[in-house]
């Protein structure tokens, strides 16, 4: 069935300071320089995903953000950390180079687990695989020195940046263009202040 001229691709994130995003982009020219054939994420759309929401006709945004306040607005903002290098499913046969994500995921797991059930509660299917919270860098291709990516990976494995507070979740559009998606944030909601 084609697509309404007012569907859009939506999911919801959380957004990563800019600061940490270039540090990123600087991980991905390291591995880059290894000479593995990979489509790596443009540092500016890297976040952390909570939700996929898939194709939704605009007419149902008041609804997603009502659901998105009454998920969030009881959450206080708490702290991660952006911190370890790692792939998918080994680094021998690497498809998904990422990095992860630590400090107050507890948090964080009740943050997606409310964002979850308020998206479940609006009929959108709830994620079978269990969340684990990590920024996708690229998606490999094929790996042509198994040496120098071994050598790539173990020099950044360690890379820790510093941490930051969640202070909000975001409602975001996802576009499909030929040189790669184009995020667009629609709208967010403030988490909760401790203080």
């Amino acid at each position: 069935m084609p697509l309404s001229s007012e569907d859009m691709r939506l999911f919801i994130a959380i957004e990563i300071p800019e600061e940490i995003k270039q540090e990123m982009a600087k991980i991905q020219r390291l591995l880059k320089g290894s000479g593995v054939q990979a489509s790596w994420t443009r540092a500016e759309g890297i976040h952390l995903t909570l939700k996929f929401l898939g194709e939704v006709p605009e007419s149902r945004l008041p609804e997603i953000t009502t659901a998105l306040n009454n998920a969030a607005g009881s959450t206080a903002a708490f702290g991660l950390e952006v911190a370890g290098v790692g792939t998918f499913p080994n680094p021998k046969n690497a498809r998904v180079v990422w990095i992860g994500i630590s400090g107050e995921t507890g948090c964080l797991g009740k943050l997606h687990a409310s964002v979850e059930e308020a998206m479940n509660g609006l009929g959108f299917e709830q994620e079978e695989r269990s969340f684990t919270p990590h920024l996708t860098l690229g998606r490999i291709r094929s790996i042509p020195s198994r040496d120098q990516w071994s050598r790539a990976l173990d020099a950044v494995k360690d890379t820790r940046f510093p941490a930051f507070t969640v202070t909000a979740i975001s409602l975001m559009k996802s576009e499909l263009k030929p040189s790669g998606a184009v995020y667009t944030e629609l709208g967010w909601v403030e988490l909760k202040k401790d203080y």
